[in-house]
């Protein structure tokens, strides 16, 4: 697993404010997860998916996504709709966002293989890379508004 980490401003005093607003400030924070989550999952190339290649289009074989692998004289079901499985999941400090698919490393992961990337799948990590300013803007602004809000 790839961390990035961000730097915020306000946490020492919500960290001063945990015993007596434990549920509000992991409410919030929760909040500023699944949007930071969101901002990068919902990226062209990761859960939105690249246009589709000929690799997508008849003659057989090919794979037709949501279903599976189309050949001329069978078919197999084999789609886990990728784009379908994402999850965001906040602990403590730490937020993991994740694919439960089981090709998700090949298409989003450290594993990603070449041919994919060429036809514009993008690595999460990579994204979240991208995205650290937004992220940090997104976090930042619910600290503020938890602090403001809970008069810390």
């Amino acid at each position: 697993m790839t961390k990035i980490q961000i730097e915020v401003e306000g946490l020492d005093r919500l960290q001063r404010g945990m015993a007596q607003f434990a549920r509000e400030i992991a409410r919030n924070m929760s909040e500023a997860a699944h949007e930071a989550g969101k901002e990068i999952v919902e990226t062209q190339g990761v859960q939105k998916y690249p246009p589709e290649t000929a690799a997508n289009k008849p003659p057989t074989p090919y794979y037709q996504r949501g279903f599976g692998v189309i050949n001329k004289t069978t078919t197999r079901a084999t789609s886990e709709n990728y784009g379908k499985q994402f999850y965001i999941k906040r602990e403590g400090q730490n937020t993991t966002i994740g694919n439960r698919a089981s090709y998700a490393g090949w298409l989003a992961g450290k594993e990603q293989a070449k041919a994919l990337k060429l036809i514009g799948w993008r690595k999460l990590v990579d994204v979240a890379r991208e995205k650290i300013g937004t992220i940090k803007r997104i976090y930042q602004a619910w600290i503020n508004k938890t602090i403001k809000d809970l008069g810390l």
